[in-house]
C-alpha cells in the first residue's frame, strides 16, 4: 500500500434512539470523516451508522452489513471503530466478521482499546476483548432487568399493553380500546357457549376486517387470548425471559422459572368477570372446545351448562351497559 492512500471508512452505533444520544451519534460521524479527511494517508470513503440498534447481533444492523459487503467488493482498506463493544457484544460474532475481514484484506482499528487488526498478535487478545464486551453488554441488561422488574413492583410495568389496551403516559397505564375489548369479550362470550377454536377464530376475523384491523385469528392466538389473566384485570410479569446461550446468542423463551414473576392484581380494567374466565379454564383444561368430541362425562356436561349461563348472563350486562 506504500504511495497509496489507504480507502478508509467508518463504522458508528449507539443502542438508543434516546435524546440523550441522539448527539452522540451525530458527533461519532462528524469526528470520523473529519479525522479522515484531515489524513494525508486516507482516502475517505464513507461512515456508516446504525442508529438505534443493539449490539448484540448484527443480524438488523443494515449499515455494518453494507459496511462488510463493501469490504468484501474490495472497495475498503480500512475500517476505524470507536470500541470493539461498538462494533459487536456478541463475542462469536465479533471474531468471525473481524477474521472475514481479515481474510477481505481489510483492517479494522479500535480506538478505545488502542488495537489494529494489522499488527495484533494473532487473536486470543481480540477473544478476551470481545468476551470483555459481551460481559458489558450482559451488565447493561441485567441492570435494565432489574429496572424493568423495580417497575413492576411499583405497579407500573414497562411491558407493551396487551391486545384490548393500549399503555397511556410516563407511568403505562393501560386504557380500553373498545373495538379490541369488543373481540375478546366475544372470545370468552363464545367460548363459554361452547363453540369450537375454528368457529371462534372466524367469528374474530370477521370483527376485525370488519373495524378495518384485517387481523386473522386461529387456534393459538385464541387459546393464548382465553388463558391470558390480562382480561379480568391482572398482569403477570415475565411470561417469557431472554437467555444468553453457550453461544452468545440471546432467545427469547417461555419463562419456566429462569426469572421471578409477579402478579398485580386489579392492574387495568377488567373486560371479562372472573366467574366467566374461571369457567372458561375449565372448559379449556377439560379439552371441550375442539370440536372432535362428541360424548362428555357429566362432569364436563355440568361445566358447560354452567358456562353457558355464565356466557348468557354476561353478554346480557355487556348490551345494557353499552
Amino acid at each position: 500500500m506504500e504511495g497509496k492512500k489507504l480507502r478508509t471508512a467508518a463504522y458508528c452505533r449507539v443502542s438508543t434512539n434516546s435524546d440523550t444520544q441522539d448527539g452522540s451519534f451525530e458527533v461519532q460521524c462528524e469526528y470520523y470523516e473529519k479525522l479522515i479527511r484531515n489524513d494525508p494517508d486516507m482516502e475517505f470513503v464513507g461512515v456508516y451508522g446504525d442508529h438505534g440498534k443493539s449490539g448484540r447481533s448484527m443480524r438488523g444492523r443494515k449499515e455494518l452489513n453494507r459496511l462488510i459487503k463493501d469490504c468484501e467488493v474490495g472497495k475498503i482498506d480500512l475500517v476505524l471503530t470507536k470500541s470493539i463493544s461498538r462494533f459487536a457484544r456478541n463475542m462469536l460474532e465479533c471474531v468471525e466478521a473481524i477474521r472475514h475481514l481479515k481474510e477481505c484484506g481489510v483492517t479494522v482499528r479500535f480506538e478505545k482499546e488502542n488495537l489494529d487488526t494489522e499488527t495484533m498478535g494473532g487473536e486470543l487478545m481480540l477473544g478476551i476483548l470481545a468476551t470483555i464486551a459481551q460481559e458489558e453488554s450482559n451488565s447493561i441488561s441485567m441492570n435494565l432487568s432489574w429496572s424493568r422488574q423495580k417497575h413492576v413492583e411499583k405497579g407500573q410495568p414497562w411491558d407493551t399493553a396487551r391486545y384490548g389496551f393500549v399503555s397511556v403516559g410516563k407511568e403505562h397505564r393501560w386504557e380500553v380500546v373498545e373495538h379490541e375489548a369488543e373481540v375478546v369479550r366475544q372470545a370468552f362470550y363464545m367460548a363459554g357457549m361452547c363453540y369450537t377454536y375454528a368457529e371462534i377464530a372466524e367469528e374474530l376475523t370477521r370483527m376485525e376486517a370488519e373495524d378495518g384491523d384485517g387481523r386473522v385469528w386461529n387456534k393459538t392466538p385464541v387459546v393464548n387470548l382465553l388463558r391470558s389473566e390480562t382480561y379480568i384485570g391482572n398482569y403477570l410479569s415475565n411470561k417469557e425471559c431472554r437467555i444468553v446461550d453457550e453461544f452468545g446468542v440471546v432467545k427469547r423463551v417461555k419463562n419456566r422459572g429462569q426469572v421471578d414473576q409477579i402478579l398485580i392484581e386489579d392492574h387495568h380494567p377488567a373486560l371479562v368477570s372472573k366467574d366467566l374466565y374461571n369457567v372458561v379454564q375449565e372448559l379449556l383444561d377439560h379439552q371441550t372446545l375442539g370440536g372432535h368430541r362428541r360424548k362428555f362425562s357429566a362432569e364436563e356436561k355440568e361445566i358447560m351448562d354452567r358456562a353457558m349461563k355464565l356466557a348468557a348472563k354476561e353478554a346480557e350486562s355487556w348490551q345494557k351497559a353499552v
